[in-house]
């Protein structure tokens, strides 16, 4: 098993290097770069000063230099520093000579990003299991049929449409809720029980529209899994032992039908911290996936490189997480592996 995950950790470098590389290329072929956007504020910038602007974030230099110059820091940890006004650290905060700290832009997302995501992905578990596990054992019957047509709508029904009409519902109509932000005015002058209660206010919103697809899919794959586990000879023999119905259904049928949904949990990772783009740029929450959508508008290469990078990473380490943790669930797989 440790040569079978040091093979998997040392084929990451040239995976992730190849991963860049076709990114980074890709990204340049889209027409225009910062300096185009920031010509676009100022219409009197002339041809000029748009190419010393150029030369200053070398963007003139050929583009395979420009990613030999990206790699090179890179293996430093160091992502650059962001093409907008502000001139902020991509990653990590620095700290100048005088001793002031800026943070850095990717370090003051990711919080907001995981809280987020990490809230929805719990979410998902405490409702979606015991819905899956209910419907498969009412196969055909009336909270089977309600649970599926649940599944659907989750579905069908687009994020952002959803995202808008509970603004307008809970926010707008009855004031039940904010629909902005992640604290109201004033929140820095509240007891901190009040400010808790006001972020908390501020989540809800978000967190269900992050929620709502992904409670529908691992419903429907928990569904699945188990009509799949409950037709199984091991089920049938247990049952005519005289086993507890309740270990039946949840110690043996469960375990084996959550066995796929290791890889979705292990893939779902990047998504915990790239962030949801039409959620947070709607709900105006600056996380990654805001951040990610305003550097996309910008042109902001050394952010969008950045944030493709850590999903990259994340990727490759969700995907092993998950083969590891399908050998630890599976003797039959472990014996493979090793």
């Amino acid at each position: 098993m440790a040569s079978y995950l040091l093979k998997r950790i040392l084929w990451m470098m040239p995976l992730l290097l190849g991963i860049s590389l076709i990114s980074f290329f890709i990204m340049h072929l889209a027409p225009g770069d910062i300096t185009t956007s920031e010509a676009s504020f100022n219409p009197k910038a002339s041809e000029e000063s748009r190419q010393k602007l150029r030369a200053l974030y070398n963007l003139d230099k050929p583009v395979i230099v420009q990613y030999g110059l990206w790699v090179k820091r890179l293996a430093k940890l160091d992502f650059g520093t962001s093409f907008a006004s502000h001139q902020r650290p991509v990653f990590w905060q620095t700290t100048d000579k005088d001793g002031n700290v800026t943070l850095g832009m990717i370090q003051e997302a990711l919080p907001i990003t995981l809280l987020i995501n990490v809230l929805s992905l719990l979410l998902i578990i405490g409702i979606a299991l015991p819905l899956g596990v209910i419907s498969a054992l009412k196969q055909n019957q009336w909270p089977d049929r309600g649970i599926t047509m649940f599944v659907f709508l989750g579905f069908a029904i687009p994020g952002f449409w959803l995202a808008l009409m509970l603004m307008y519902w809970t926010g707008v109509q009855h004031s039940w809720l904010p629909i902005s932000g992640l604290e109201s005015m004033g929140h820095e002058n509240l007891t901190w029980p009040a400010q808790i209660w006001d972020t908390l206010q501020h989540l809800v919103l978000p967190v269900f529209i992050s929620a709502i697809t992904g409670l529908a899919g691992i419903s429907l794959f928990v569904r699945n899994g188990m009509l799949d586990v409950l037709h199984q000879d091991y089920i049938t023999t247990a049952r005519a032992k005289g086993l507890n119905e309740n270990k039946i259904i949840y110690g043996h049928a469960l375990r084996n039908a959550l066995l796929p949904l290791i890889t979705i949990f292990g893939l779902s990772i990047p998504g915990l911290i790239g962030g949801s783009v039409i959620a947070e740029s709607i709900f105006a929450i600056p996380g990654m996936g805001k951040l990610f959508y305003d550097a996309v508008l910008m042109r902001d290469f050394p952010v969008i490189m950045g944030i493709l990078t850590i999903g990259a990473i994340l990727t490759m380490l969700g995907n092993l997480l998950a083969d590891v943790s399908y050998a630890w669930a599976d003797p039959r797989v472990r014996r493979g592996a090793m």
